[in-house]
């Protein structure tokens, strides 16, 4: 890294490390939940009980909004790389060069919509079988209800936060800020006469 001086040495390498550990920490968080769920979903499928597929919905949701607040964080930090350090060319190039490898035909990495998809395909088996198991549990109609109605909020939030997710370019952020705050001058006053 030539012309790079101790300090954005030191700063570079924090923010790769904070950005390996968020990654690090989303796919924990998302694996946890993702058992969590299906062990809750196990369990309320053999007590055929409409009432234990809300924790279901709750584990996933809890682990989808970990990850995607972690993938933001990464996202964020990606863009600072990209703009105060992979700006000049003699600087690293990692964020950059990954952007252009991403317009590449061919070039498919697995995405944010894969986990998204996953978590709604356990929200709407949870949703199937609290309808299914309604009728033999207690209240069953109103926890069907209940469960279906935060499922499909959940579905609604989850596709909308990939999306927007998907949509946000954190370099543009950084070069916002960059310019850093300005004051606004007061509209002169006019005397009257």
């Amino acid at each position: 890294m030539a012309g790079y001086g101790d300090w954005e040495y030191s700063e570079y390498q924090a923010l790769m490390t904070r950005g390996r550990d968020a990654e690090r920490m989303s796919m924990i968080c998302w694996t946890a939940s993702g058992l969590v769920a299906a062990i809750l979903l196990s369990w309320g499928i053999e007590a055929k009980n409409a009432s234990l597929m809300l924790p279901v919905i709750f584990a996933a949701a809890f682990g989808y909004y970990a990850t995607i607040h972690s993938r933001q964080q990464t996202r964020l930090i990606a863009g600072y790389i990209k703009e105060f350090f992979e700006g000049n060319a003699n600087g690293p190039q990692w964020f950059t060069r990954l952007g252009h490898l991403e317009v590449v035909p061919g070039f498919n990495p697995s995405g944010d919509w894969v986990s998204t998809i996953l978590v709604n395909a356990t929200v709407a088996l949870a949703i199937v079988f609290s309808w299914l198991y309604a009728p033999t549990s207690a209240r069953g109609d109103l926890m069907a209800g209940i469960v279906t109605g935060c499922g499909v909020a959940f579905s609604f939030h989850s596709i909308s936060e990939t999306s927007r997710l998907r949509q946000t370019n954190p370099g543009v952020f950084w070069r916002q800020v960059q310019s850093g705050p300005v004051e606004e001058k007061r509209p002169a006053r006019m005397a009257r006469s």
